[in-house]
């Protein structure tokens, strides 16, 4: 089952860390050299205006354009400390699902500074996420500032949703060679859908979950969403609208099926609220969600497949 772990709670973003390392961490803004694994991770730091900082960053670190230029560490799940260490850092920002755990401790007793960030699902974990950026980094009140726009774009929303039954959604993911897998409860899947006023297709299944096409058909989702990588792997708009739990489905015949960009999508960067106001855009086109600063509605981070 593919998870998060739990957002962070409770951290006061005027408040020093400790890094593993034990130096105190959030003292200083001159950090000139700093390594970030994971997209929500950079994005922030880029949000921030600390982008001209990096040294490096991870392969899911995307967005925005300039991070795609620097040099990369490889794979957050599959980082080598040794290649870290060589870069000489001074600060490593990681994910909370940086891995494997040997490099992970590796770099904890190496003695530079170093803070894992745990990347939130819901509004408050998002912006618990930016304001410990701000104190690893020095940038509190400018961590502030940017959590608290992103609450507001929640808010904002959130007050527009409407009311009543909510649409179901069926987000995919490809497992390799293997079958299609649904999403399910407690996912990064679950948490943009629940922000977005959607419903999962399947809320007794837990995690991501093999699916077959007589389930989906039984399920009769109202939409079918999958992220951008996923679509790659699969064809592309061609590849998705070939496949059985698309084509025989109500949602695939009447042209409600998006692509969306896969680390804004699930990313859950500074970017969560306009990522769920696109989904929330295609589930209630009715509804006037609020732009909340995308270029179009929805964005042109969606692609819709046979609309």
């Amino acid at each position: 089952m593919i998870s998060r772990r739990s957002a962070l709670a409770g951290l006061s973003a005027g408040a020093a860390l400790v890094a593993t390392g034990g130096v105190s961490l959030g003292q200083t803004s001159s950090f000139a050299r700093i390594i970030s694994v994971g997209g929500a991770i950079t994005e922030t730091l880029f949000a921030l205006g600390l982008g001209d900082r990096l040294q490096a960053v991870d392969t899911t670190s995307t967005f925005p354009g300039a991070a795609n230029s620097l040099p990369k560490i490889g794979y957050l799940r599959q980082l080598s400390a040794e290649g870290i260490l060589a870069m000489k850092p001074d600060l490593v920002l990681l994910s909370g699902e940086a891995g494997p755990a040997a490099a992970v401790a590796q770099l904890k007793t190496a003695g530079i500074p170093l803070e894992q960030i745990e990347i939130g699902r819901s509004p408050a974990g998002v912006a618990a996420m930016i304001e410990s950026i701000g104190v690893a980094t020095g940038e509190t009140e400018a961590a502030r500032t940017l959590s608290e726009s992103v609450k507001t774009q929640f808010d904002t929303l959130a007050a527009t949703l409407p009311t009543g039954e909510r649409k179901s959604v069926l987000l995919l993911l490809a497992a390799g060679s293997g079958p299609l897998l649904g999403a399910g409860a407690n996912t990064l899947a679950s948490g943009i859908i629940d922000l977005s006023g959607g419903a999962l297709a399947f809320p007794d299944m837990q995690g991501y979950k093999a699916v077959s096409l007589e389930p989906v058909l039984a399920a009769n989702p109202d939409w079918i969403v999958m992220p951008s990588h996923v679509a790659m792997a699969l064809g592309g708009p061609e590849g998705i609208a070939a496949l059985d739990v698309v084509s025989r489905t109500r949602a695939g015949a009447e042209g409600r099926v998006a692509i969306i960009d896969s680390h804004y999508l699930m990313g859950f960067g500074p970017r969560a609220p306009q990522a769920a106001a696109d989904l929330a855009t295609l589930l209630y086109p009715k509804a006037g969600i609020p732009a909340l600063g995308r270029d179009t509605t929805p964005s042109t981070l969606v692609t819709l497949v046979g609309a």
